[in-house]
């Protein structure tokens, strides 16, 4: 029997989740800018090597009721309290059958999951986030366009420092940004 638990409660406070996706939807790519189910934030899914990594591009409130940027302060890492939740890598996954598998990571309780990303269409994914495989919550995200304010490249906040553990694998710099204007993209 499986029981559903929602452990993205902080993720979808700030309208993030766990996922899965894969390889023999070739046709459709799950790189570009998808919104959570809650349209709370916006993930920017890039292909980082040979995986796919996920960033927090947009938050609907990138600060909290003091003005200051929301920050990871719930991390099992003392050490990354400090990182800002804006440009945060949450998703660092692997071509698997037809879906993607790896680890979300869950800002609102600074835990980390087994999870898969599967693409439903070009416009939907699901994405599903587990405790031994067993506790599982999940939600469905939609492609959109780039937000434009309240944005890792924005200026109001600058994206968090690379990850070096293998917990939280580093997405370059770049992975951040748009696709240049008439590069060939299937995100968008």
């Amino acid at each position: 029997m499986m029981v559903r638990v929602n452990y993205l409660g902080v993720v979808g406070a700030l309208g993030l989740g766990a996922l899965g996706l894969g390889q023999a939807a070739a046709a459709e790519d799950p790189a570009g800018y998808w919104a959570t189910e809650k349209n709370e934030s916006q993930i920017h899914i890039t292909h980082c090597g040979d995986k796919l990594c996920g960033n927090i591009f947009w938050m609907k409130e990138p600060t909290d009721a003091k003005g200051s940027m929301r920050l990871d302060k719930e991390n099992e890492d003392e050490a990354k309290r400090k990182r800002t939740l804006l440009g945060l890598q949450l998703i660092s996954m692997k071509p698997e059958d037809d879906y993607w598998k790896g680890t979300v990571y869950n800002p609102q309780n600074g835990k980390t999951y087994d999870a898969t990303l599967k693409i439903l269409s070009h416009s939907q994914v699901e994405l599903k986030g587990c405790v031994a495989y067993i506790l599982c919550g999940g939600q469905k995200w939609t492609r959109e366009e780039a937000k434009t304010t309240n944005t890792a490249d924005s200026g109001v906040a600058k994206p968090s420092a690379a990850h070096p553990d293998a917990t939280h694998p580093a997405a370059t710099p770049a992975s951040h940004k748009a696709p240049a204007a008439g590069a060939p993209t299937t995100a968008e």
